[in-house]
């Protein structure tokens, strides 16, 4: 049993902990709530809980009374959501939820209970002529998330979006780059280094975007031709390999780096800009669907295509992707010279 007194945090008034004989942190909060002073213990370290935490709770449950009757703006549940996302989530996770959020400006001044279906729906409509649905979804999704978290952490009820529907998605993008498209964009790049390093690395690997980035020189073994590469999906590392077209372009900058170095060193967003501006120039010009477009991850989609119809194994590809499930790469197998199309399609030939 813990024997140890509660100890006053030195950074935030009203905020105790004690620290437990199993090595944990237990911490309590004081709070003035009916002329009375109060107690109370909320959580653990090994739970998750922070000093910081239990101060916001303490003001949570200070002020909860005066919430319930105060008008509250979109706006203030956002912010306090933010805050709280930035405490749980990931940097890159985080990131992604407040680049959703941002579609979402449009509501900040509105309260919580005045938010109609109306109006999401025309988010929605103003949304599909700049985004796809998969995006469009999470932003659908985020915004019931924000809704809940009113509900739970203010009581302020918004029903009004229960009947918004998610918009249907087909993923299972079909384009891939030819080896005369792979070379036409590795030529409207050949002046622009590190765009061009992020197209070979990216064709050598297969690797997502992020991935790609993230790579560090210390990653790479020049010796071996091999890059060790994080999966931030699948939350796990995985091994890569480099061509010598991609060899001879690391080893122009390779001498300037230190072992901590990304070897890309263009910003995401200068990058994907870049890169999204000439793929369109050059592939998407025609508008075509979500399954003909040519996209930043079509270099990893190219990458796995060329590699079936090489006839690599549908189980070394899988390998190769890092895929999780090999039903995710059997999208592949059809390109496969033995995937028995041909011969199907002769089966019942006569013979000559």
């Amino acid at each position: 049993m813990g024997t140890e007194k509660n100890i006053s945090s030195s950074k935030y008034q009203g905020v105790r902990y004690k620290k437990l004989s199993n090595g944990d942190i237990a911490y309590y909060i004081r709070f003035t709530k009916d002329n009375q002073r109060q107690e109370l213990k909320v959580g653990t370290k090994f739970e998750g809980w922070t000093e910081k935490m239990a101060y916001n709770e303490k003001i949570k449950r200070e002020n909860s009374d005066d919430l319930k009757n105060k008008p509250l703006k979109f706006k203030e549940v956002v912010d306090r959501f933010l805050e709280l996302q930035k405490l749980h989530l990931k940097k890159k996770s985080y990131s992604n939820i407040n680049g959703r959020i941002k579609h979402l400006e449009g509501f900040n001044n509105k309260n919580i209970n005045e938010i109609t279906q109306k109006d999401m729906n025309d988010l929605i409509i103003e949304l599909s002529e700049r985004l796809a649905n998969n995006s469009i979804n999470q932003v659908i999704t985020v915004t019931k998330q924000i809704l809940k978290f009113a509900e739970d952490e203010f009581n302020a009820k918004n029903q009004n979006l229960n009947k918004v529907r998610s918009l249907k998605t087909d993923d299972a993008r079909e384009r891939f780059l030819t080896k005369d498209e792979v070379k036409a964009l590795k030529e409207v790049l050949k002046n622009h280094y590190e765009y061009l390093l992020f197209v070979n690395l990216s064709l050598c690997t297969g690797a997502r975007l992020m991935s790609v980035l993230s790579i560090k020189k210390k990653d790479i073994d020049l010796k071996s031709q091999t890059i060790t590469l994080r999966d931030f999906k699948n939350s796990s590392n995985y091994r890569g390999y480099l061509n010598k077209e991609t060899t001879e372009l690391l080893l122009r900058k390779w001498d300037t780096l230190k072992d901590e170095d990304n070897v890309i060193q263009k910003s995401k967003r200068l990058l994907t800009e870049k890169l999204r501006d000439t793929l369109n120039n050059l592939f998407n010009q025609n508008n075509p669907d979500n399954k003909q477009k040519v996209v930043i991850h079509t270099l990893r989609h190219t990458f796995a295509s060329h590699l079936a119809i090489k006839g690599v194994s549908i189980q070394i590809i899988q390998k190769l992707l890092n895929h999780k499930d090999i039903k995710m790469t059997m999208r592949y197998s059809h390109l496969m010279p033995d995937s028995g199309k041909d011969i199907v399609k002769k089966l019942w030939e006569e013979e000559p």
